[in-house]
């Protein structure tokens, strides 16, 4: 890749990506450390120029997925609901935030497929592709982390 091509890249993606670190590294100072080693990874990987855009796109963020894990598992983080005060339904930044810890209450694995499948409106093909699975697992794992996160927020009171 051109270094043209890369600042290109680059501006196409990387606030995506950072939001994407901050969400799964809440509270966490590492988050540009470890969109700049993404990159810095992927520069590395040395895809051909010839890989299409969507193929770039999914593997940056197979490699910031595993950082992001990576790390989380070296700092043995506590939960989010463990950090954060008591939840209030004060206003709707407290229920962002009442959401965000519901959110970290799931596994790794399952707020990585709701992200990637609400927040960045990937199809299966690509969730797969990120997260080194078959296409055909994504709908039940979707599936099963919708339905516990929809449990997590009833419990909460957030929601119907």
């Amino acid at each position: 890749m051109d270094e043209e091509s890369f600042h290109a890249f680059y501006e196409q993606t990387h606030r995506n990506v950072r939001a994407y670190l901050r969400f799964m590294l809440i509270g966490q100072n590492v988050v540009d450390d470890l969109l700049q080693e993404s990159y810095f990874r992927f520069l590395k990987a040395g895809l051909p120029a010839s890989t299409e855009p969507a193929h770039q796109k999914n593997y940056l963020y197979r490699i910031a997925t595993n950082l992001a894990h990576d790390y989380r598992r070296s700092r043995k983080l506590e939960t989010l609901s463990e950090e954060l005060p008591a939840m209030s339904k004060l206003g709707s930044l407290d229920t962002a935030h009442d959401v965000g810890r519901a959110f970290d209450r799931l596994k790794p694995r399952e707020r990585d497929v709701l992200w990637f499948a609400y927040v960045e409106c990937f199809d299966h093909k690509e969730i797969a592709g990120i997260l080194q699975v078959g296409i055909a697992s994504i709908r039940p794992m979707l599936a099963r982390a919708r339905n516990k996160f929809a449990d997590i927020l009833r419990r909460r009171g957030i929601g119907e």
